[in-house]
């Protein structure tokens, strides 16, 4: 099988330095689908890392696995400051299902976006203004001042806003400055919440 447009997705990938996949297989298929729609062909470099040429440029093809310590969360998970923090939201949040949300207060986070979506969901499901809340977190890293100003602006105006349309209980809204969260403070919002929402415009 192959997309329509797949000789210009490709094209359009290995205009870039260096393609990184999540696993080894998704860097096999991408590979393959050069050699196979360009005529491409890949050598290995030195560190593990593959070439592809394509017009007179070598793009690096990696593969960067992510994964979770098991260990080391379930280690956390039993912290006095996680179990607490944990049970203070959930009694703060009683009879209420907690969607949890942890940002970073910048256009591209999508913060806003969320929001007004929230609002739509309230208006539209009346049934859910007493059973859900969102539980949204900000970080302020300082790194794009200008576009931070503008999206917290932005971002307490539509808070008030919803508070104010269907009461403070459905948004716990605080910000921290910051560009993460200590990990005990997200793991008690993680164990706490029902839904985490992620909602980035661009990764």
């Amino acid at each position: 099988r192959e997309l329509e447009h797949g000789e210009a997705l490709l094209e359009g990938m290995l205009h870039a330095d260096v393609v990184g996949f999540h696993a080894f297989d998704h860097a096999r298929h991408f590979l393959n689908a050069a050699k196979r729609i360009l005529g491409l062909t890949y050598e290995s470099l030195a560190g593990g890392l593959i070439g592809v040429r394509h017009r007179g440029t070598k793009i690096l093809v990696t593969v960067s696995n992510v994964s979770v310590e098991t260990d080391i969360i379930d280690a956390l998970l039993v912290f006095p400051s996680v179990e607490e923090e944990s049970a203070f939201l959930k009694k703060k949040h009683e009879g209420r299902s907690i969607i949890a949300a942890i940002d970073v207060a910048q256009r591209l986070s999508g913060v806003s976006l969320k929001l007004l979506a929230f609002e739509r969901l309230l208006t539209d499901y009346p049934v859910w203004q007493s059973q859900i809340v969102l539980l949204q977190r900000c970080l302020i890293p300082a790194t794009r001042r200008v576009d931070e100003a503008d999206t917290l602006r932005e971002v307490r105006s539509l808070v008030q806003r919803i508070q104010t349309r269907f009461g403070h209980n459905v948004i716990d809204y605080e910000e921290q400055v910051g560009s993460v969260l200590p990990i005990d403070q997200r793991l008690a919002i993680w164990t706490a919440a029902h839904v985490v929402m992620h909602t980035p415009i661009r990764e």
